[in-house]
């Protein structure tokens, strides 16, 4: 019985080799198909733009498929479309029209080249768009391009990867909308100046700080909050400042002068420097006995503010403070 048992697993083995003689492993390996980059969702997220005044370039890309590069050159070509965008709002916010995402303005990017091609011995190319002007979108809303393959020209592409939205991020270095980016209240007090009834308190919260331009960020007053989200925007309005950040100050080359003004309807005075509370942003660098350091981003604050002309105003001595990592930042 053994005996039988290895002939058949030797004449298994031998179908196997003969097989494979007989396989072109060149023509059956993935084939070579152009596709748009992108997540699960059609979605390409990954880039970040920089908030400088003179513009950044993120890519759209077009890679090939398949194990072994290109023997030939592709032609990729792309055409604007609106298929993705608007199952993006359906999916996400169904009727809810007040939080769709937008389209990015004509304004602040420019795609130069709508036509370009993947060499031989390459598997992508990438389709560079400039944007610009990105100052003058909300932190608060999603922007978007839709771009498809223009089939015409593109003959050999994936059909299920041949539209991708481009999500816009934005950047500075203070904040980001990629990921939420919060500072911690230390060493903070909010007084309300009434002469009846002096109410002094110490937030422990975070405070959440949105990029507006490329020195310049947004965040909450004192120890304001937003109420429901159908109403987040007029709370932003009505609650919010923008801190910009300047020169380097005489005594300390990493602190920078800040000015404090109000978002847009706030009640607001910057007030004269305090003690530490000297109205500048600072890169604190904190050292243990052991030679150990990790560094901070610092907002120190002084202002005062009121939400309505019958209400007294606060007193704020803030420190805004969130550890970074220098190495991390420079990669």
């Amino acid at each position: 019985m053994k005996n039988y048992i290895k002939i058949f697993i030797i004449a298994i083995i031998g179908f196997a080799f003969a097989a494979c003689e007989t396989y072109d492993f060149e023509s059956e390996q993935y084939k070579n198909v152009v596709n748009l980059l992108s997540n699960s969702a059609q979605i390409y997220d990954r880039q970040v733009s920089s908030l400088r005044t003179s513009g950044d370039t993120i890519f759209l890309v077009a890679g090939l498929s398949g194990t072994t590069l290109a023997s030939k050159s592709y032609n990729v070509a792309l055409v604007e479309a609106d298929s993705l965008f608007h199952a993006f709002n359906k999916s996400n916010y169904d009727i809810d029209s007040s939080r769709f995402a937008r389209w990015l303005p004509v304004e602040c990017y420019t795609l130069p080249k709508t036509q370009m091609e993947i060499p031989v011995g390459q598997n992508l190319v990438r389709f560079p768009i400039y944007l610009k002007n990105l100052d003058k979108l909300s932190p608060d809303s999603i922007y978007l391009l839709d771009y498809k393959l223009n089939t015409n020209i593109t003959k050999e592409f994936n059909p299920l990867k041949k539209e991708v939205l481009l999500r816009i991020y934005k950047e500075n270095e203070f904040a980001s909308t990629y990921k939420n980016t919060y500072y911690n209240y230390t060493t903070t007090y909010v007084e309300t100046l009434s002469l009846s009834d002096r109410l002094i308190r110490r937030p422990t919260n975070a405070n959440q700080i949105f990029p507006l331009a490329e020195n310049s960020v947004r965040m909450l007053a004192g120890d304001e909050t937003f109420g429901d989200y159908k109403e987040a925007l007029d709370d932003i309005n009505a609650k919010s400042i923008k801190v910009t950040v300047g020169e380097q100050t005489p005594q300390n080359p990493l602190a920078r002068q800040v000015t404090i003004e109000s978002y847009k309807t706030l009640d607001l005075v910057q007030l004269p420097p305090y003690e530490m509370y000297n109205n500048t942003y600072l890169i604190n660098i904190l050292t243990t006995p052991d030679g150990r350091s990790t560094y901070y981003k610092e907002f120190r604050l002084h202002y005062k503010y009121r939400l309505s002309s019958t209400l007294p105003y606060k007193e704020v001595k803030a420190i805004l403070r969130m550890e970074f990592s220098p190495r991390a930042e420079q990669l």
